[in-house]
């Protein structure tokens, strides 16, 4: 069955469809994450994660050899406000910078902290 011609009564023939035009470039959001950037973000989190997790390690060292109950419990509680300070300075900006188009680096500040996290209660639990 054939169209019915534009001086037709039929309300609902609108007449030819045209397809809308898609955008040549995709916009900076949409963009691919960059390897480098990303394993730098990685390497930046996982470097903040050295600090706290080698004071974990020598408190723990210090209380097996000398028996200092109070050392363990004032320099886990240093840890755990060390992380939180770390998890601001990974969140905030890697979000940021997700939201202003540079996926890479703040993807990479992201994932580095979730597995410097994974890699202490890991290593933490095995000790």
């Amino acid at each position: 069955m054939a169209a019915p011609p534009p001086s037709s009564p039929d309300p609902e023939w609108a007449g030819p469809q045209q397809r809308p035009s898609v955008p040549a470039e995709l916009p900076a959001r949409l963009g691919l994450v960059r390897p480098g950037r990303f394993a730098a973000g990685i390497g930046i989190a996982l470097a903040g994660h050295l600090p706290a997790s080698g004071l974990w390690l020598f408190s723990y060292y210090t209380f097996v050899h000398y028996a200092s109950p109070d050392s363990l419990f004032m320099v886990d509680c240093l840890v755990v406000l060390l992380q939180l300070a770390l998890f601001a300075c990974c969140a905030v900006p890697g979000s940021v910078l997700v939201l202003r188009g540079d996926r890479g680096l703040g993807l990479g500040l992201l994932f580095g902290w979730v597995t410097g996290i994974i890699a202490l209660v890991v290593g933490t639990a095995l000790i």
